[in-house]
């Protein structure tokens, strides 16, 4: 009788389940509402979207890597809007959930490309920089940890990820629709912030000192949504490149208009956030995607197109006027003042380091030293580039592992695209790599990798060359022409 009960009881549960959670959740915020208490009534919806996100991720984990990807882009506008809520481990929750999924689902796939050449290089950055847990003149274990995430955890974590849940060519392709509405939503609040000026939040964000760095010669620098001018300058040098790359792609690439003009956008935005250092990303990334395309014809017309450019900033006074011009022009000047500060910051940096080895520890420098170490010699120098950083924490041992990882990564992803055939899969992926490479140099002269969302997109880049190639050789089908009836964006 019991078990009879029992069987209805279920089967009713399995019917009108969805039912009974509706009205228990319709009464509890009727309730909640009735006392006034909005607070109280909006919890259970927002208890019932996290628990069916959790759900979605488990059943569809490469949202973890979407979601990483999305909340690296507004990560720093979260923060501006309500200073309170603790979003900066947010990046490493997603990707730890992401490694805890790989883990307990016994998913061999990902960790059997740890073996890899890529994955040894970087294990190797990886095995320094624990090891400087030790470093006797470190500020300590909490500030090694809050220090070392974008520069070590990022860095091993979202290469695992990718290669545990990208599973095919098509998911390569699907990065467009990411970066599309990434690049463009950017470049539209930068122009807003241009042409109407900032809102509240953004302007109380400035007021509490980044106005300093941000409102230069009369003129503001616009930082979008990202962290600050520079980061968004490099963010938009960035998906110049890629989107320009893209457009490359010979025969009829449905969407070519549309990456044209998201890439004449972005360099607009760039000029927009004041900074000059991303114009690197620009000029070492189409020439790296010149080399890599293999077609004279491509590279005989970059070449010219470049060079012009380059004539035009370098020898000629036109549109001098112009102050986004005239930054820009100015990175082209030896005598630049910042460049010469910069020149005499290393020079009294170098006499400092030179007993130092295996530098001040990691979270010395930069703001993370102005929290860890207030008043030390490395907290009160700005760190300028990430090169800076890295020597000033990690010692000149660290900065020449550092640069030699950074240099094998570009050699071994240029070798392995440079055998793939080509496509639209391919051509995604010369765009990421070219505009890493481009990062890597222009990183000298902005902590670029370190900030998000850049840490998450080139940190991606060589587990996506890696997993391609791999695919390639088990024989799958990756050439994909540009004829295919069903691309991205047609």
């Amino acid at each position: 009788m019991f078990r009879d009960v029992l069987l209805v009881l279920k089967g009713l549960l399995n019917r009108f389940w969805i039912i009974a959670v509706s009205l228990i959740i319709g009464y509890y915020i009727a309730k909640n509402l009735g006392h006034q208490s909005i607070s109280g009534g909006i919890m259970p919806v927002v208890g019932l979207a996290i628990a069916c996100y959790v759900l979605v991720m488990f059943y569809y984990p490469k949202t973890i890597y979407i979601s990483a990807l999305i909340v690296g882009h507004l990560i720093a506008h979260i923060s501006r809007i309500a200073p309170g809520i603790p979003s900066g481990l947010s990046i490493d929750f997603l990707l730890a959930i992401g490694l805890g999924i790989l883990v307990l689902g016994r998913r061999k796939q990902p960790f059997e490309h740890l073996k890899q050449p890529e994955f040894i290089a970087i294990f190797v950055w990886i095995g320094y920089t624990i090891l400087e847990i030790a470093n006797p003149i470190s500020p300590g274990p909490v500030a090694w940890f809050y220090a070392m995430r974008s520069m070590s955890l990022y860095f091993i974590l979202t290469p695992i990820v990718v290669c545990g849940f990208f599973n095919s060519p098509q998911d390569i392709k699907n990065l467009i629709y990411l970066f599309v509405p990434a690049a463009l939503i950017m470049v539209i609040v930068a122009i807003r912030q241009d042409a109407y000026g900032m809102n509240s939040y953004e302007m109380a964000w400035l007021n509490l000192g980044a106005i300093r760095t941000h409102f230069l010669r009369g003129q503001m620098r616009e930082f979008s949504l990202l962290a600050d001018a520079s980061t968004y300058g490099a963010f938009s040098a960035y998906m110049c490149v890629f989107f320009g790359v893209l457009a490359a792609l010979p025969n009829k690439l449905p969407g070519r208009y549309l990456f044209i003009l998201i890439s004449l956008l972005s360099f607009y935005g760039m000029m927009l956030s004041g900074s000059r250092g991303p114009l690197a990303i620009i000029g070492v990334g189409g020439m790296v995607y010149l080399i890599m395309s293999k077609r004279a014809a491509i590279a005989s017309s970059g070449a010219v197109v470049g060079g012009g450019l380059y004539v035009f900033l370098r020898f000629t006074t036109i549109l001098q006027g112009n102050y986004n011009v005239a930054r820009l022009r100015s990175a082209f000047d030896p005598n630049d003042a910042s460049m010469l500060v910069r020149k005499a910051k290393e020079a009294v940096l170098s006499v400092y380091m030179a007993d130092k080895p295996i530098g001040g520890g990691i979270g010395s420098a930069g703001l993370w030293g102005e929290r860890f170490a207030p008043g030390s010699f490395l907290a009160n120098t700005p760190t300028d580039g990430l090169y800076s950083r890295v020597w000033m924490e990690t010692g000149i041992i660290g900065l020449y592992l550092y640069l030699g990882v950074m240099l094998f990564l570009v050699a071994i992803m240029g070798y392995r695209l440079w055998n793939l055939p080509e496509g639209k899969v391919k051509q995604v992926l010369l765009a990421m790599y070219s505009g890493f490479v481009g990062v890597i140099v222009a990183s000298y002269v902005n902590e670029i990798i370190g900030q998000l969302p850049m840490s998450i997109i080139c940190y991606s880049t060589p587990a996506l060359i890696l997993l391609v190639a791999h695919w390639y050789k088990q024989g799958v089908n990756i050439e994909d022409p540009p004829s295919d009836p069903s691309p991205p964006l047609d």
